[in-house]
């Protein structure tokens, strides 16, 4: 489609839904799966949100990061998890294993995910679940990327005071 001023403008080829993976008592946790044009199999990322477990949602995926994986061809999982801390590490780490799973096993059937090409994708916190991955999942996901993640959260730099910032007080 042509814009005023002569810009052209690219049709919106994918599409977005969203779907529960999972539910924990009463509460419904869910992911955006949005989905290439064109027909599947396609090569899928679980995107994880960061937000230091704390907060955060499946929405806060990078509206040009997403549009550049799904120009590649990849269909994006954007998913929720539990929240601390309410919620402890445990089952949050048990959230994004049972949507890694849930996407291997029902993806097939509902928005035509290649189960054998997953990679796992996520910043910050969502950096570190990405890790985590791949001591975790069965199978491993074919490729993790973790954006300024963290690979420690129980270390020292958490619960200490930086030297670096006594030394300016």
């Amino acid at each position: 489609a042509w814009m005023p001023g002569g810009q052209a403008q690219a049709a919106n080829a994918h599409s977005k839904e969203a779907f529960t993976y999972k539910k924990a008592g009463d509460l419904e946790i869910k992911a955006d799966v949005y989905r290439p044009a064109g027909a599947g199999p396609h090569p899928t990322i679980v995107w994880i949100h960061g937000g230091g477990l704390i907060f955060g949602s499946r929405a806060t995926i990078p509206a040009d990061e997403n549009d550049l994986f799904l120009r590649a061809g990849y269909i994006v999982v954007s998913i929720d998890y539990r929240l601390a801390p309410e919620t402890k590490l445990p089952a949050i780490l048990e959230d994004v294993e049972d949507a890694y799973r849930w996407v291997r096993e029902k993806g097939p059937g509902l928005f035509q995910c290649d189960p054998e090409r997953l990679a796992v994708v996520g910043p910050s916190a969502g950096g570190y679940l990405a890790l985590m991955s791949g001591a975790r999942f069965h199978p491993s996901p074919k490729v993790i990327v973790s954006f300024y993640g963290y690979g420690d959260i129980a270390g020292p730099w958490l619960s200490q005071p930086s030297p670096s910032y006594l030394r300016q007080a």
